[in-house]
């Protein structure tokens, strides 16, 4: 069965892009970071091989100093303010991080879709196989504004209510980690021929 780390979050401080901010809530009272902990639980149950965690970082940068050395090693954790942000909820196998999901309670806006996909590229620029996801707890649905400011989000959901919304993502994380692990394949490759690469776009309303 999968693992869950908790780590309760009531602000965020991720250097350039996430500013310090109040913690979301849900119309049942409950807090964005207590859902999030609540879905993690429940997809730790549905994916067994996997380690699923809330609050972990990863890091969005790796320097080279004047005499060579790197700001980060293999050995170190990523630790947000060390080059690393926050991620909501992170599905990872034998430490490699695969999906990552960044959660909304409640109405989004143009501007969290902006400021979230932004967080998105940066940490695949580091992890370049890495799956990123937005999940949204919300009866409103995604709504046009999603696609046409996200530019690093691979897949995003949009549910009325915990039990939907584990249960959509559920098979969907499955397939991106699935889809991680290819790329991880494809990148540790020496030599690879490819004949045929596809992106496709699928919707439901």
């Amino acid at each position: 069965m999968g693992s869950v780390r908790v780590k309760r979050k009531t602000a965020r401080n991720d250097g350039n892009i996430v500013g310090l901010r109040e913690e979301p809530q849900h119309a049942s009272g409950t807090s964005e970071a207590d859902i999030a902990v609540r879905i993690s639980e429940a997809l730790a149950t549905r994916l067994s091989n996997f380690t699923v965690e809330t609050g972990k970082s990863l890091l969005y940068k790796i320097e080279v100093n004047a005499q060579g050395k790197l700001s980060h090693t293999a050995e170190a954790s990523p630790a947000r303010g060390q080059y690393a942000f926050q991620t909501d909820i992170l599905i990872s196998l034998q430490a490699a991080p695969l999906v990552v999901i960044e959660l909304k309670v409640g109405s989004f806006s143009s501007h969290d879709v902006i400021l979230y996909s932004a967080k998105a590229a940066r940490h695949k620029s580091i992890y370049p196989y890495l799956r990123y996801g937005f999940a949204v707890m919300t009866p409103s649905g995604l709504g046009r504004r999603f696609v046409t400011h996200n530019e690093a989000f691979d897949f995003a959901i949009a549910a009325p209510d915990l039990e939907t919304i584990v249960a959509d993502l559920a098979p969907t994380v499955k397939r991106q980690a699935a889809y991680a692990e290819r790329l991880i394949a494809l990148t540790g490759s020496a030599r690879c021929t490819m004949r045929r690469y596809e992106e496709s776009v699928e919707w439901e309303t």
